[in-house]
C-alpha cells in the first residue's frame, strides 16, 4: 500500500512516485483537472499494482533506475482513460506525448545517471539482491497534480474528495484515507465459532513504533495500531483457544499487550521480543502433517515438515508469501495476513487444495 504522486507538469520529482501523465501545461484551472481525475477515478474500484523488481532505461539524459510497477488490468486501463479524459484540458510537450503513447510504469529510485554510476551499481551484489528479490503489493489512495515538485491538489479514492495542498499534507486527512483502507481491504469476512481452536501469528511488534514505517504499515501511530492488531485478534480468538505467536510480538511492556488479548499463548523467541521469553523452535503433530514452528525461516529439508515462520514480515514476498508450497513455509507475520491471526483449518486447506495465496483470501469460509 502507498499513496502515489502521479501526475506531474515538470520533470523535477523530489518525491518517489508513480507518474500516469507526464509534463503538460494546464489549459483549464488546477480545479478543472482535478474534477475531471474524479469522474475518471470513481468508474473504479480496485486500483492495484505490485513493485517488482528493478529496471534500467537510458534516456536523452542519463540512465534511469526504477522499480518495476505491475499493474493489475484496471490501474492498465484507469491510465489510458484518465489520459484520454485530460487530452482536451491540456498542452503537453512534444517529448511528453511520445512518453504517453509508449508508457512505462515505474517508480523512479534515481535518474539522469551516468553509465559509470550504473556499472557500478550492476557491480554491488548486496543492492542488487535487495532490488531483485523486492516484491510489494500496493494500492492506489491518491491520485496527486504536482508543480515544480509541489503538491497542487490531491483526490483521495476512498473517501472521494478532492484535497488542497493544506489537507493534503494534513495527517489528520492522511489518518482518513488510512481509516479507509483499513475498512475495505483489511477485512475477513468470517464466522469464527466455524473454525479450528488452533492460531498462528506472528511480527505484531506491539509498541514498535518504527515498525510502521519499515513495513509501510497503513497507521500514524503506534496507539492505532495496538488498537488494530488487539481488535483483529479478539475478534477471531476466544479465550479456549490456543494462540502460537512466533516470535517478535513486543519488545517492552509484554505483559500489558498479553494481558488485553484472548487466549492460551505460546510464545517462539523473536528477535525483537524480551530475553528468554519463549522457545526457539516447537514441532506440532497436527492433522497427519508435521509442523515446525520457527520465527526465522529455515531450510527444512531434512525435517519433511512445513515451517510455520515471521521475521521477515511483507519484505521477501518473492521467496515468503503467505504459503509457499515449493518450500513448504508459512508466513504467519501480520503484515502478509491483513493483521489477522492464521487459523490451522486455513492452513490445512490451502495445504490440501495445493493453493499459493500471497495473501489471505478476502473471504475464507
Amino acid at each position: 500500500m502507498r499513496k502515489i504522486r502521479s501526475i506531474s507538469y515538470l520533470k523535477v520529482h523530489r518525491v518517489p512516485h508513480i507518474t500516469l501523465v507526464y509534463n503538460f501545461r494546464p489549459l483549464v484551472a488546477p480545479l478543472k483537472i482535478m474534477e475531471v481525475i474524479k469522474e475518471v477515478s470513481n468508474r473504479y474500484d480496485n486500483l492495484e499494482f505490485y513493485y517488482d523488481k528493478y529496471e534500467i532505461k537510458k534516456g536523452k539524459e542519463g540512465y534511469t533506475i526504477a522499480l518495476g510497477i505491475r499493474p493489475n488490468n484496471e490501474l492498465l486501463q484507469f491510465r489510458e482513460d484518465l489520459y484520454k479524459s485530460l487530452k482536451n484540458y491540456i498542452k503537453e510537450r512534444s517529448d511528453a506525448k511520445f512518453y504517453n503513447e509508449n508508457f512505462w510504469f515505474h517508480a523512479g529510485i534515481s535518474f539522469h545517471l551516468s553509465y559509470k554510476v550504473v556499472k557500478n551499481i550492476l557491480n554491488n551484489k548486496e543492492i542488487l539482491q535487495i532490488l531483485s528479490r523486492f516484491l510489494y503489493e500496493a494500492k492506489v489512495l491518491r491520485i496527486t497534480l504536482v508543480n515544480t515538485g509541489k503538491i497542487v491538489y490531491e483526490y483521495d479514492i476512498l473517501n472521494k474528495k478532492i484535497l488542497n495542498r493544506a489537507e493534503a499534507l494534513s495527517l489528520v486527512e492522511l489518518e482518513k484515507t488510512y481509516e479507509k483502507y483499513r475498512e475495505k481491504y483489511l477485512k475477513i469476512e468470517v464466522n469464527p465459532k466455524s473454525l479450528d481452536k488452533i492460531w498462528f501469528i506472528a511480527d505484531t511488534h506491539f509498541g514498535h513504533k518504527n515498525i510502521i514505517k519499515y513495513s509501510a504499515r497503513p497507521f500514524l501511530d503506534v496507539t492505532t495500531m495496538n488498537e488494530h492488531i488487539k481488535n483483529k485478534w479478539n475478534e477471531m480468538i476466544s479465550n479456549d483457544d490456543i494462540v502460537y505467536i512466533v516470535g517478535d510480538f513486543a519488545r517492552r511492556d509484554f505483559k500489558n499487550y498479553v494481558n488485553f488479548l484472548n487466549g492460551k499463548k505460546i510464545f517462539i523467541q523473536g528477535n525483537h521480543d524480551p530475553p528468554a521469553i519463549g522457545v526457539k523452535q516447537l514441532e506440532l503433530q497436527l492433522n497427519n502433517y508435521k509442523f515446525i514452528l520457527s520465527h526465522y525461516p529455515t531450510n527444512l529439508n531434512s525435517y519433511n515438515a512445513w515451517l510455520i515462520h515471521g521475521h521477515v514480515h511483507n519484505n521477501r514476498l518473492r521467496k515468503y508469501p503467505f504459503i509457499n508450497s515449493k518450500i513448504k513455509t508459512i508466513n504467519v507475520g501480520v503484515d502478509v495476513t491483513k493483521f489477522y491471526p492464521v487459523n490451522l483449518k486455513w492452513i490445512l486447506n490451502l495445504i490440501e487444495t495445493k493453493s499459493d495465496y500471497l495473501y489471505l483470501p478476502p473471504k475464507i469460509i
